[in-house]
């Protein structure tokens, strides 16, 4: 009985170092010396996996984010000077965080606008973008403190001309987010009434200023 349980003591010992034995040998780190290429491309496919899995986890890419949700219609110029990143760090961040749905753009024209994903509206979308141009910006900051405004005042408000300010109201009226009448030859804009509390709301949400 005693031979018995000695042996099946050894037996529990033999198998137990085998398990450590492989469990070493498959955890081991592989020398320099020893990597090939089919090893390094199988660490950065690891390294890429990874890294797709936490978006977040390096610490300019979650100031790009950071940024961005602060800054909710900032354009690719404004990120990389707002950060003193370069355009190369800039394009890889947002690349990823794109790809992974964390944040997305807006084409403006020549402008590519980045915004936190699923926070805001297309409509939402449009004014913010319109409040990140100077003079487009200006118009519906005016607009929202009058009830109306006559196109000569604005535009002498604007310090711009006549057809200048009507090229810009051409646009916001395409858009929907203002609103022209014409009485005795005078024509008067004001903020499209549909859509006034979500301007508002835009409008006290985004400084004053371009970025």
């Amino acid at each position: 009985m005693k031979l018995t349980r000695v042996l099946l003591s050894l037996l529990a010992l033999i198998i137990l170092f085998s398990f450590i034995v492989t469990l070493v040998h498959q955890t081991k780190i592989p020398a320099f010396s020893g990597f090939n290429s089919a090893t390094i491309n199988h660490l950065s496919l690891r390294a890429a996996f990874f890294d797709s899995l936490s978006p977040l986890n390096k610490s300019t890419r979650l100031e790009v984010y950071n940024f961005v949700k602060a800054n909710p219609g900032v354009h690719f110029r404004g990120i990389c000077s707002g950060l003193g990143i370069s355009i190369g760090v800039a394009q890889y961040h947002l690349g990823v965080l794109t790809k992974t749905g964390l944040i997305s753009f807006f084409q403006d024209e020549r402008y590519k606008r980045y915004f936190n994903s699923k926070s805001f509206g297309m409509k939402q979308i449009q004014v913010i973008s319109v409040l990140r141009h100077k003079t487009a910006g200006k118009i519906l900051r005016i607009l929202s403190e009058k009830r109306s405004i006559a196109h000569s005042d604005l535009a002498s408000k604007l310090e711009i001309s006549s057809q200048a300010l009507s090229w810009q109201m051409r646009r916001l009226r395409k858009m929907d987010i203002v609103d022209s009448v014409t009485e005795s030859m005078k024509v008067n804009y004001s903020i499209n009434e549909e859509n006034a509390m979500m301007i508002k709301w835009c409008i006290d949400a985004i400084p004053a200023r371009k970025i």
